[in-house]
């Protein structure tokens, strides 16, 4: 059984992501993270790097002044470093989560700004909407140039849909396909999901 995808460089299928997704859950869950946190962090992770622990920023592979993992830490040094200073590897995705992990507990990266008033703590543990906390992730955390990106919230709400909530996948035992494809469909042709 597969446990996560970490392909060199490259966007996720659907499939993949998904995976990723419910490994990521699973993982923070126990570390004291709610699930609508781990959304609203998913939903910027989806436009980041796909869910994708090993992509380089434009699969540009190797070229460390562009960003690198799960949410393209930039320069890929300022993750990478830490990485390999602490003894982990780079590449896998329980070193990509232990470097968040990192941050919320040195409040690193993390800018608490007027529009979105809360700390990276208080953002782990918040209730609030997946919608709203993945547009405070990209305004407190991200901060990249255009930070209008509704988008965001979207694929946020697709895996708090889409998610288990408890990290691993339940599948129904009697699916009906019709709802799930035209969720994907909707998704797909909003731009939301990156092939």
């Amino acid at each position: 059984m597969v446990q996560y995808y970490n392909p060199e460089s490259r966007s996720l299928t659907l499939a993949e992501m998904t995976v990723n997704s419910e490994y990521i859950l699973g993982y923070l869950l126990p570390k004291g993270w709610s699930r609508n946190a781990v959304c609203g962090m998913l939903g910027n992770m989806q436009s980041e790097s796909a869910i994708n622990p090993a992509r380089w920023q434009s699969d540009d592979i190797g070229n460390m002044r562009m960003g690198f993992g799960l949410v393209q830490w930039t320069p890929a040094t300022k993750y990478i470093d830490w990485a390999n200073s602490n003894g982990l590897p780079y590449r896998e995705m329980p070193s990509n989560l232990e470097r968040i992990e990192w941050e919320v507990a040195n409040n690193q990266q993390w800018i608490k700004t007027t529009k979105y008033p809360i700390t990276f703590q208080e953002f782990k543990v918040s209730t609030a909407s997946p919608e709203y906390l993945a547009q405070a992730f990209i305004i407190n955390y991200e901060r990249p140039a255009n930070q209008d990106q509704p988008i965001r919230s979207t694929q946020a709400k697709y895996w708090w849909d889409t998610l288990s909530g408890t990290g691993t996948i339940d599948p129904d035992p009697n699916p009906d396909p019709t709802p799930s494809n035209k969720k994907i469909y909707h998704l797909w042709l909003s731009g939301a999901l990156k092939w």
